[in-house]
């Protein structure tokens, strides 16, 4: 029996989101501290050289991708929010200072989504409608947090292969719920582990070949301090090799893909006559 897959836009058999979380300093200080150099002087690989490493890669292949950014970091470095902003790429939001949600209250995490969302929307010129949590530990008020703004996706959730509608209030738009992984993640590879770019290319390639097979959404989470360093680089320029020559996979923005799956659930809800949204 032939396997049923869902149908992507332009009859492409998968989908793919290259997301990058531009942390700055704030990832490692808000998990080894302000105090820890080593990490801090590590990170400041980040804005200086691995972002614009990782700009210069997609402008090579001419793909579109999503900058998680950490507001600290982007209030530091305006310039560099403006230049992704500049190359077509989508900016969403990845906290404040990248502190954990599930240390916070609900009025603190409204907080911190308000602040970061405000503070790039100005700096940038464009109001981000999805978001990272820091550490993807949200809390269970998470996603309701989200669709209160306006939210339109998050990328939080590994609720299985395919982006999940999310709806707590039955009145509002969804959040779209954008399947990350621990394994489609370059920290595992390169800093808890230190292997070589090729293996790491391997190891996606075949999750890929199982994504397409059954007609899935692959989500890639990347770090400038990380995969924008030379040889982590090629890890992602080799697993793009094989993505673009199969020809079927839709490499997007996340908000072009929520957009699409919104459409498409909302099509699918009135075809069945069960639509809630406006």
């Amino acid at each position: 029996m032939t396997k049923q897959v869902p149908v992507w836009p332009a009859g492409h058999r998968a989908a793919l989101v290259v997301s990058i979380d531009v942390d700055g300093e704030y990832g490692v200080m808000a998990e080894h501290g302000e105090d820890d150099w080593y990490w801090r002087g590590q990170a400041k690989y980040d804005l200086e050289a691995g972002l614009w490493r990782l700009l210069e890669l997609l402008d090579d292949y001419d793909i579109k991708a999503t900058f998680c950014w950490v507001g600290l970091a982007a209030k530091e470095r305006p310039d560099a929010l403006r230049a992704v902003v500049e190359r077509g790429h989508e900016i969403a939001t990845h906290g404040w200072d990248h502190r954990v949600y599930s240390r916070m209250s609900r009025s603190e995490q409204r907080e911190d989504l308000i602040r970061t969302r405000e503070t790039i929307a100005e700096l940038a010129g464009v109001t981000p409608v999805g978001h990272k949590s820091p550490f993807w530990r949200p809390t269970a008020e998470t996603v309701a947090l989200l669709q209160e703004p306006g939210f339109q996706w998050n990328m939080d959730l590994a609720l299985g292969d395919l982006p999940v509608a999310m709806r707590p209030d039955p009145t509002r738009h969804p959040v779209i719920q954008l399947p990350p992984s621990r394994w489609w993640d370059d920290y595992p590879f390169f800093i808890e582990q230190s292997l070589p770019p090729r293996l790491v290319a391997e190891f996606w390639r075949e999750d890929l070949e199982i994504v397409r097979a059954e007609g899935k959404l692959m989500c890639l989470t990347l770090h400038p301090w990380i995969s924008g360093r030379p040889g982590p680089s090629r890890a992602l320029a080799q697993f793009l090799d094989t993505v673009i020559a199969l020809g079927d996979v839709w490499i997007a923005r996340a908000d072009h893909v929520a957009l699409w799956w919104r459409e498409r659930e909302r099509d699918l809800e009135e075809a069945s006559g069960t639509a809630t949204e406006s």
